[in-house]
């Protein structure tokens, strides 16, 4: 049993908690360089107790790379135990299977030490621009796919480990961006513990512990009475998802068992792993399978802890979502972001009201170009970029928005400056979201120029896509319509994703994301949306008649 504390001393120490966890974030935004980080969010920050447990987390955060993150926590005890530990020392890794599933996810952590004490850890997870391997999902194995750090000691007792960072600059097509990034996140953790070490000199306490006891327990409680909401029983999903080898798809199977205040969520009968970059390790199927449940159950509490521990994530050894080394993994979001699909499709029957239809944001597209500018000079960008979200039972579905992964779509003024590409058009796409009485969000068009005059980049700029929903769409829930199919169009030509491409210069290329599905039958969409979605140019005179059956323009 936890110890007792007065509602006041609680919601105090909880609301000061979260601050840190915020501050850490803003902390990031402030000495980032790159614009996949600064701008796209692809980051997450967080702190645990001594024990290696989550104890805070800010409000925007990714969940594969906050899960993948906290299960590193732990795992670092196996390397550098925590005894060993000194003020100072900061530990980095990017191992795929302890940490965030791919190499271009690098951990930062450092422990926080109060007093001469060990009370926490702090830590973060950036998704760096270039980790170096080969651009391409057709990968076969790990060590095509760029530089492996083992839990290794970037910092001891406050001295920076060179050697470590000129290992790390020299795998790099982008060292200067890597080196700053990898710098700012050792500020973020150095930042962090002063917080903790100011929050327990507040309070007047020398660890952190009771009070994380008392927050875990009650969440633990809480997030248990919420699933007791939805009935005992065993439900289940299964989805074929494209690997962008042509026709070829790998299944996922997912059996969901609700038992009392617990679920077990078990992917047995999930194709098996295979040789592609595409292999999703477990961290990151616990991650996202865990975001869906809370989601579902209840998602205004807090993530620590204490909300983990009614959910059980079993997945078969050497599957497509529990992959062993050194299988291929650049593109683990492939899969891995159709897993909360998979869980709300599996709820879908009993709690249709807690769901929503699928969507064609997932999986979220990851763009890389890379060349050299006219004056020498190399650039590579990483722009995210997202399809409709589902519609739900009460409202339409988001469009344009990433989903499940929480990066933010990154802006063009920023592809443009840190590239000499020009972006032609980046427009919502007509008639992609699903039909139905709530519409699914809709995808969008981005379309690129290679310049061809005075600032034409000196040769080939390579162009790498992850991206999904080529020939899956996205279904609609309760009578909901489906979303659109995504494509990508070079030059007038269809191209698929998953593979390099040389663009020269004049070359075009047109990304078309994919809409998500409806929710309802579209003949209950309120008669006067409709005829504004039609004046808008959000729906085509052909679905606010055949589909909506609209009488009029209205």
């Amino acid at each position: 049993m936890s110890q007792t504390f007065d509602a006041l001393t609680l919601e105090r120490a909880w609301s000061r908690l979260k601050s840190i966890a915020d501050e850490a974030d803003a902390s990031v935004m402030r000495t980032a360089f790159s614009s996949i980080i600064r701008d796209s969010h692809d980051y997450s920050c967080a702190f645990y107790d001594a024990r290696g447990y989550l104890m805070s987390q800010p409000g925007f955060v990714t969940p594969g790379l906050l899960g993948g993150m906290t299960a590193a926590i732990r795992a670092i005890n196996d390397y550098f135990p925590f005894q060993s530990l000194v003020e100072g020392d900061v530990i980095i890794t990017n191992d795929p299977w302890l940490v965030c599933g791919h190499l271009p996810d690098v951990m930062v952590a450092a422990p926080v030490f109060h007093h001469g004490k060990l009370v926490a850890f702090a830590a973060c997870v950036f998704h760096h621009q270039d980790i170096g391997g080969r651009l391409g999902v057709d990968n076969r194995e790990i060590f095509e796919e760029g530089l492996q750090i083992p839990p290794s000691m970037l910092c001891r007792a406050g001295q920076f480990n060179e050697d470590l960072i000129g290992v790390m600059s020299a795998n790099s097509r982008m060292p200067e961006l890597l080196v700053n990034d990898i710098r700012s996140q050792v500020n973020t953790v150095q930042f962090t513990g002063s917080r903790i070490r100011a929050f327990l000199d507040e309070f007047g306490w020398d660890s952190l512990e009771p009070i994380a006891d008392a927050i875990f327990e009650r969440t633990e409680v809480a997030l248990r009475k919420s699933i007791e909401e939805i009935p005992d029983g065993v439900y289940r999903s299964e989805y074929p998802i494209e690997t962008g080898d042509g026709d070829r798809t790998v299944l996922v199977k997912l059996a969901l068992t609700v038992d009392g205040g617990s679920v077990t969520a078990d992917f047995e009968g999930s194709d098996p792993q295979i040789d592609r970059g595409i292999n999703c390790v477990l961290n990151f199927t616990i991650a996202y399978c865990l975001f869906a449940l809370k989601s579902v159950t209840a998602p205004f509490l807090p993530n620590n802890h204490g909300s983990t521990k009614p959910f059980t994530v079993k997945a078969p050894e050497g599957s497509i979502v529990n992959a062993k080394r050194p299988a291929a993994v650049i593109a683990r979001n492939t899969v891995g972001h159709f897993i909360p699909s998979l869980v709300y499709e599996a709820l879908a029957e009993v709690v249709p009201e807690k769901v929503i239809a699928e969507s064609g944001s997932l999986p979220t597209w990851w763009l890389t170009l890379a060349g050299t500018r006219h004056d020498g000079r190399p650039f590579m960008v990483g722009p995210m970029f997202s399809g409709g979200i589902g519609a739900r039972s009460s409202s339409d579905g988001v469009s344009c928005l990433t989903f499940p992964a929480n990066v933010n779509n990154t802006p063009v003024e920023l592809l443009e400056s840190d590239s000499p590409l020009i972006v032609e058009r980046r427009e919502y796409l007509q008639d992609s979201g699903g039909a139905g009485r709530y519409r699914g969000g809709l995808g969008q068009e981005f379309a690129l120029r290679v310049p061809d005059d005075d600032m034409a980049p000196d040769g080939p700029v390579v162009e790498f896509l992850t991206a999904g929903r080529f020939s899956t769409v996205a279904k609609g829930v309760s009578g909901g319509g489906e979303g659109s199919l995504a494509s990508a169009i070079l030059n007038g030509e269809p191209i698929t994703w998953g593979k390099s491409f040389l663009l020269n210069a004049g070359d075009r290329i047109s990304y078309r994301t994919a809409g998500g599905g409806g929710y309802g039958a579209p003949g209950e969409r309120d008669r006067e949306l409709v005829a504004e979605e039609l004046r808008e140019g959000l729906i085509s005179a052909e679905a606010a008649f055949d589909l909506y059956g609209l009488k009029s323009h209205g």
